[in-house]
């Protein structure tokens, strides 16, 4: 239970969107901006979805790392991917990307996205054990997750919506993290504050 529990607040930080993207030699500053969102959120689902960890945590926002180090974090995810008891990530989709907007270090954006799991019961044929384990995700993953127990194959699948915020300071390339772990560090000042007053 506590694997579940850990990928769960992992994924919170690490909840990414995929996204498409087309060239055009008529391109905008806003519309290059766009499609270098896009390709970053693609690589960065990728890398979700295949348990590449080097490459997730390098689009990682820097500053989440003063809350938990880059070592640290790396180590749980490797065990994470590496669990057969963990969740596994079948599919993130991007649902809304906002227009991306400037603030005094750079350019943010919001998504919608929609992350599925599905986690094997390790625990089979136990009725009583997966019916606390239904509740226990529902409870834990909120009213904007949707929870599914397929009771003959002991899977469960959730299918959990949530908002991450991209973020571009510089050269370094959009950066991303989750929207629910902004405001609950919010007074760690992780985000900066001129991003957070306009959210």
């Amino acid at each position: 239970m506590k694997k579940v529990i850990l990928l769960s607040l992992s994924l919170l930080v690490f909840s990414a969107c995929t996204a498409t993207s087309g060239t055009s030699s008529a391109m905008s500053q806003k519309d290059i901006e766009m499609s270098s969102l896009k390709n970053a959120l693609n690589t960065y689902t990728n890398a979700t979805i295949h348990g590449e960890v080097n490459t997730l945590l390098s689009f990682v926002y820097p500053k989440v790392f003063t809350l938990i180090s880059k070592e640290r974090m790396k180590r749980i995810l490797t065990k994470i991917y590496a669990s057969k008891k963990a969740p596994t990530i079948t599919d993130i989709s991007y649902q809304k990307i906002s227009s991306i907007m400037p603030y005094d270090a750079g350019l943010y954006a919001i998504i919608d996205s929609k992350m599925t799991t599905e986690l094997i019961s390790p625990v089979l044929d136990n009725d009583k054990f997966e019916q606390l384990l239904f509740d226990k995700l529902k409870s834990q993953m909120g009213t904007d997750a949707q929870v599914i127990h397929d009771k003959s194959k002991h899977i469960f699948t959730i299918k959990k919506k949530s908002q991450i915020i991209g973020i571009k300071e510089g050269s370094d390339g959009w950066k991303f993290v989750g929207y629910e772990q902004a405001k609950k560090y919010e007074s760690k000042r992780v985000i900066p504050e001129s991003i957070m007053r306009n959210l």
